[in-house]
């Protein structure tokens, strides 16, 4: 148990990856019987209906704001077990510099954005950062003339690590070949010549 509260005081304190804190959350069943603690009242809190561990295990680990959720739920808990905890800035920062760098038509996970997005150099400012970031959006995602007008979540395909370039997009209205109105989205792999279409509906 005391290996457990350790560990999640490593994650809120930024000590803990995201990855290694995931991992530890679907194998670990001491982790998991803690955080089920039945004893503790959430009535009133968005836990009332549900645990710690269940909330935990819904949320997506490759998206800031899903380890943005994760971190408070797991301040929330140890604040309920007495447990004093220093809660590092470094979720809600990279939140807010993702949040104010990325374009509204792409929604790239964050194993992605780590990898090719974010700039390497930590001592660059925050304009440093932001620059860096937006041309880099503008490297990697490129398109023919304008980016895609999405109907519903932006659905960029990116293969081998590298989004497809996108051609255009079609409109589908009154179709015989489809239920309800639309949009395809016509993309292509520059090493390959393939076409791949992403097709959304409203």
């Amino acid at each position: 148990m005391k290996d457990e509260i350790q560990f999640l005081k490593d994650f809120v304190e930024g000590n803990i990856s995201s990855q290694d804190f995931e991992q530890q959350l679907y194998t670990n069943s001491a982790l998991e019987k803690l955080l089920s603690d039945s004893s503790i009242n959430w009535k009133g809190s968005y836990l009332q209906d549900t645990s710690p561990f269940l909330y935990l295990a819904e949320q997506n680990y490759k998206d800031p704001a899903g380890l943005l959720n994760a971190q408070g739920t797991i301040r929330l808990f140890l604040d309920k077990k007495g447990v004093k905890v220093t809660e590092t800035s470094k979720h809600s920062d990279d939140d807010n510099l993702l949040l104010s760098t990325s374009p509204n038509y792409i929604d790239a996970d964050l194993s992605f954005i780590e990898k090719h997005i974010l700039p390497e150099d930590k001592s660059l400012s925050k304009s440093e950062q932001k620059q860096y970031i937006k041309q880099r959006y503008i490297e990697l995602f490129r398109y023919q003339t304008k980016p895609p007008k999405w109907i519903q979540n932006p659905e960029w395909p990116i293969q081998n690590n590298s989004p497809l370039f996108f051609l255009g997009q079609i409109e589908i209205k009154r179709s015989d070949l489809f239920h309800d109105d639309g949009t395809i989205y016509l993309f292509i792999d520059s090493k390959t010549g393939v076409i791949e279409t992403i097709k959304q509906f409203y």
